[in-house]
């Protein structure tokens, strides 16, 4: 029995004695730590930090030893974090914890640390304990990831593209190092920019001739331009999704061969003319417009000839009309127009110079044409529908008329 007591004894005294080198080097063990270390004593003085520690914060050891622990704090983060360090010197039974700290570095710049605090009985007295690392770089790549998810998301929601630009030129230049940045359309125009002018910098396509442009301050890392591609992509999309429904919107209300209004289109103006009209008492005229022997243009040349000369034409019609005026192609040789704000003598001078536009020779299929129409003209402040006939009676007189010239309803 005192054998195996005796054997027991001398086994525990080998293990104590192989612990020995550590129990006697804590700071050796510090120093191995994958992790920056700061302790510092009672009085807020620091007596410690690894090699790491003076990496992180940029100052040599000797620099360090000695001085106050709130030189390595931001300003204003000092009243607290001195608060702190008391409160944990103070209480009977200290807690170690993680949080995230500010730190500032020797050159003024600051960082987020993910430090482990404690207090740790030493034979000097107790020591405030700090472990940790810079995390500013994981904490900045999470918040370009939630950046980019929640433009996304906005994207998708169809937000306005130029809102949805002007939060991206606010997020580049708050998450990278960016002096410039813009969004720029193949016009020319900015939908959203900042700083001087980005030309010389990074160019990102965002459909076809937009850019995203974005000059950085430095060097950008693969992260961070991972990043500015992936708001480019979202840009794009929301870009394309504008186009997409403006060309819907626009399919929905014009004549497909000649870009016209439509009789959609057509409906909606006349309406709005004659609300306005009938506020401002004044008349709204309709002229109808209908070519004259244009099935001869088909018979002849062919389809598409016929559909080259209704394209050349519609394209003087809306050069013979007023800026605020409306011309619609109704199907086949069909045209309307609407003029608000006129009388009798300024409704036939319109219609004249409708009829000159079309009077003029154009060439279409490799052949030259020479084509008159027919216009009836209606004026009035109420019922489209009253007004779309009667222009459309006074086109028929014109041509009983002979052709080629205006009657007046």
């Amino acid at each position: 029995m005192d054998e195996e007591v005796d054997e027991g004894a001398t086994e525990r005294a080998r293990e104590d004695t192989a612990l020995d080198p550590l129990l006697v080097a804590p700071a050796a063990v510090l120093e191995g730590l994958p992790d920056a270390v700061v302790a510092a004593a009672r009085d807020g003085r620091i007596v410690f930090v690894n090699a790491l520690a003076e990496e992180l914060f940029g100052y040599p050891k000797r620099e360090l030893l000695g001085q106050p622990v709130t030189m390595l704090w931001p300003e204003r983060v000092r009243e607290r974090y001195s608060r702190n360090m008391e409160l944990y010197f103070a209480t009977e039974h200290p807690m170690r914890f993680s949080t995230a700290a500010w730190g500032l570095r020797r050159d003024g710049s600051e960082f987020i640390g993910e430090m482990s605090w404690g207090i740790v009985d030493t034979s000097a007295g107790q020591l405030l304990l700090a472990v940790g690392r810079d995390i500013s770089e994981q904490r900045a790549a999470e918040a370009r990831l939630r950046a980019v998810a929640a433009m996304g998301g906005r994207a998708l929601a169809g937000v306005d593209p130029a809102d949805l630009a002007g939060e991206a030129i606010e997020r580049l230049t708050k998450l990278l190092p960016v002096a410039a940045a813009g969004v720029r359309l193949a016009d020319g125009s900015s939908l959203a920019s900042y700083g001087p002018d980005p030309e010389a910098g990074l160019r990102f396509a965002i459909g076809t001739g937009d850019e995203l442009l974005v000059a950085p301050s430095r060097a950008l890392a693969e992260e961070e331009l991972s990043f500015v591609r992936a708001v480019a992509n979202t840009l794009a999309t929301a870009l394309a999704r504008l186009r997409d429904e403006e060309r819907m919107r626009h399919e929905a209300v014009h004549d497909p061969l000649t870009g016209l209004a439509n009789r959609t289109l057509l409906r909606d103006r006349l309406e709005h003319a004659l609300a306005r009209s009938e506020r401002e008492r004044g008349a709204t005229a309709v002229l109808f417009v209908d070519l004259d022997n244009f099935k001869q243009v088909n018979d002849a040349h062919g389809h598409a000839a016929g559909d080259a000369a209704l394209v050349e034409l519609g394209r003087r019609l809306q050069t013979a009309i007023r800026p605020g005026d409306t011309i619609a192609r109704l199907g086949g040789d069909e045209f309307v127009a609407v003029c608000e704000h006129v009388d009798e003598g300024s409704a036939l001078a319109v219609g004249r110079r409708l009829l000159e536009a079309i009077g003029r020779p154009f060439t279409a299929g490799q052949v030259e044409h020479e084509l008159s129409a027919s216009i009836g003209i209606a004026l009035g402040d109420s019922d489209p529908d009253v007004l779309l006939a009667n222009a459309d009676a006074a086109t028929y007189r014109a041509k009983a008329a002979g052709r080629g010239r205006t009657e007046l309803f």
